[in-house]
């Protein structure tokens, strides 16, 4: 395998300017497909009809602003951008975009915390530029066969290849689900990770290979491309987009690094390994933020209290438990109907305050 030794923009030259405003400029329109397809079943869920054309229109232009997303990431790291700095830039790009979009078209309203968690993400993402991985000036065939060689190398890609046709298969299974169904969120969470993870490697071995190898390349990338693409148009349409974009870039991130550590060796080239650990912990958090839906102390709070919780028995293994005991016990004692409105409005209080009550709910 023929390998063109291209060197490395410097990290002050126009290159990193290119390479960064391709991701961005990517991970917008990918943002702004995925709200073109949620936008056109929000408006189904009001009551509005589309016809063939016109929902035909819709998966086209979705499928046509993703594309171009994927292209421009694919330009990024061909001209030499280290794929664990350009897609954290690609990421909060997105998540931007995708606010943007949901607040102007009224699908959701931003919240205070969601609007700092975009912003944290930002800040996060721009520190990578400085911490992130800096690869050698050229690559050589040597070097190139013994990345993708390397026994760890290998087995990392062979688990996410399988998980990739794993998650085929359970989306295909799962797909006519109603969109509320945890499962076919992380399955289609996971399916889409993974592909993009595998399409970042193959898009940055594009701009490394020459001769018949690079065709090979190509036609890898261009499979990968239609999976990744297919999942994300039909993620778009049959999941809950508030959920599923931030869920799909926190898990994007946390798979993203570990690929390029077992597989493009990064660890190498991080000379600050703490402050870029803790800056992608910052981006999984600032989508943390970023998306109030998603609770995992609420929701484990949720469970603890339904399993533990006997109420017709008199029995609570919370606060909110209790609260909510206390309210039944008034409802029940005519001479303290005066005490309910305040009791419920506790309830109410407490149960947004733990997560086992989410606005929506409301």
């Amino acid at each position: 395998m023929e390998v063109a030794e291209t060197p490395v923009q410097e990290d002050n030259g126009p290159g990193l300017v290119l390479f960064l405003l391709l991701a961005g400029v990517g991970g917008f329109l990918s943002s702004s497909g995925a709200n073109v397809m949620a936008w056109s079943e929000y408006q189904k869920r009001k009551g509005k009809e589309w016809s063939k054309c016109q929902g035909l229109g819709f998966s086209m232009a979705c499928l046509l602003l993703n594309l171009t997303g994927i292209g421009m990431f694919l330009a990024s790291t061909a001209l030499g951008g280290a794929v664990a700095t350009v897609m954290p830039i690609q990421t909060g790009a997105n998540l931007l975009g995708n606010m943007f979009w949901q607040t102007l078209l009224g699908m959701k309203y931003y919240t205070k915390s969601m609007r700092v968690g975009t912003i944290v993400l930002i800040c996060a993402v721009m520190e990578l530029s400085d911490i992130g991985p800096q690869e050698p000036a050229k690559f050589t065939q040597e070097e190139i066969r013994d990345l993708m060689t390397h026994p760890v190398a290998i087995a990392w890609n062979t688990i996410m290849l399988l998980c990739v046709v794993l998650t085929m298969v359970g989306v295909k299974r799962t797909l006519h689900r109603a969109m509320e169904s945890s499962l076919k969120l992380f399955l289609f969470v996971a399916l889409v990770t993974f592909s993009t993870v595998i399409g970042a490697s193959i898009g940055k071995l594009l701009g490394l290979v020459k001769g018949w190898a690079w065709y090979m390349v190509a036609v890898l990338y261009f499979f990968d491309g239609v999976i990744c693409l297919g999942g994300t148009v039909l993620a778009n349409g049959h999941c809950d987009v508030s959920l599923f974009i931030p869920a799909q870039l926190s898990s994007q991130l946390v798979v993203n690094m570990i690929t390029g550590y077992l597989v493009w060796g990064d660890a190498k080239y991080v000379h600050q390994p703490l402050a870029y650990f803790l800056v992608y912990a910052l981006c999984i958090l600032g989508v943390y933020l970023n998306s109030p839906a998603m609770d995992i102390i609420g929701g484990l709070t949720r469970w603890y209290s339904i399993r533990s919780s006997k109420l017709s028995a008199g029995l609570t293994g919370s606060n909110f438990g209790e609260q909510v005991l206390k309210l039944l016990q008034m409802w029940r004692n005519s001479s303290m109907e005066a005490g309910c409105r305040d009791q419920l409005g506790a309830v109410l209080h407490r149960g947004l305050e733990t997560g086992a009550i989410k606005e929506h709910e409301l």
